[in-house]
């Protein structure tokens, strides 16, 4: 999915204006499920006080659901290409939450600044996915945990976009392999990786130093890769329209 510095560029600049034009409507057309989002963000394993990165934030979909978690303490990042989005987010007056309206692939955050980094029904949109994969690993602290979730399967995702007409019609959710060689490639580990009716699940962790003391416990070391699935996994999907609802799609 990796393309050259002109071809990203265009890329990045097509998607910002696509969700400009969709932002002072959007949440008029957003499905909020708010046990499908508490569900996905367990997996993130974040507590009080931790500083979460949302990244393709839009209006601020997930921001109440991660202020739940971390609490009054806690940090969250809210990231996303489109200014307008992130106004409509800001309107919002949540408190925690620092804006970036940067993309993907060029995360304005220090190396190792974030206990989790969330990316609900977003990926696809990214210009280079292999570079902000590598984005979201470099700013994540060992030990921690990216979250990628649709609420739909790759298949509906990637159909549903197919659908459409203009900038995200070729939008996609690649292969499993292809996302295993992205994780490979931006030093994280998979976790867990569910794909089907009840929604796509891509779970990784950066691996903890050797002797950390108060990190999370790497892939492999308690449930690992062989995380089963549990309540916390997405549930059914209730309806198809969710991901073209719910996504950054419509």
């Amino acid at each position: 999915m990796g393309r050259g510095p002109e071809g990203c560029n265009s890329r990045q600049e097509a998607a910002r204006e696509y969700f400009d034009r969709a932002a002072a409507d959007w949440d008029e057309k957003v499905t909020v499920d708010p046990e499908r989002i508490r569900a996905v963000l367990t997996h993130a394993r974040l507590g009080r006080g931790d500083t979460v990165l949302d990244v393709g934030a839009g209006t601020g979909v997930l921001l109440p659901f991660l202020l739940e978690v971390v609490g009054p303490a806690g940090k969250v990042f809210a990231l996303d290409i489109s200014p307008a989005m992130l106004e409509q987010a800001r309107s919002k007056g949540f408190r925690g939450v620092e804006y970036l309206c940067a993309p993907a692939e060029d995360i304005p955050l220090p190396e190792e600044s974030c206990r989790a980094v969330i990316c609900w029904s977003a990926f696809p949109h990214f210009a280079d996915q292999r570079r902000a994969m590598i984005e979201m690993g470099r700013v994540l602290a060992p030990g921690g945990r990216l979250v990628i979730a649709h609420a739909d399967s790759r298949q509906a995702v990637n159909e549903f976009h197919a659908g459409l007409r203009g900038t995200v019609a070729g939008h996609r959710l690649p292969e499993d392999s292809t996302m295993r060689g992205f994780l490979e490639t931006a030093g994280l580990e998979e976790v867990l990786l569910a794909d089907g009716p009840g929604g796509y699940l891509l779970v990784a962790a950066k691996p903890a130093r050797r002797g950390a003391v108060g990190c999370a416990a790497p892939a492999g070391t308690d449930r690992g890769r062989g995380e089963p699935s549990t309540a916390a996994d997405p549930p059914d999907s209730s309806r198809r329209g969710g991901e073209g609802l719910a996504d950054r799609t419509s």
